[in-house]
């Protein structure tokens, strides 16, 4: 799936070492997501650094227009 943030957002997220770093800057533009085994939506910043969502906190930046889903 490809999404598209509308504005900077910085979000926390994991290494892909699973070590969780506080947070990174996602800049606006787009990027690829992926469900994981545990039901959560991954995006992915470069190939290690990763922010993990509920379907629900998902659901929420969707709503909030801060992502916008391009392609599924």
């Amino acid at each position: 799936m490809r999404i598209k943030i509308t504005k900077n957002l910085v979000l926390h997220t994991q290494i892909q070492e699973m070590t969780s770093v506080p947070e990174a800057l996602f800049p606006e533009g787009e990027y690829l997501a992926n469900l994981t085994p545990e039901g959560k939506i991954e995006l992915m910043n470069t190939k290690k650094i990763k922010a993990r969502f509920s379907f629900s906190q998902f659901r929420e930046k969707v709503s909030l227009g801060e992502f916008v889903v391009v392609e599924s």
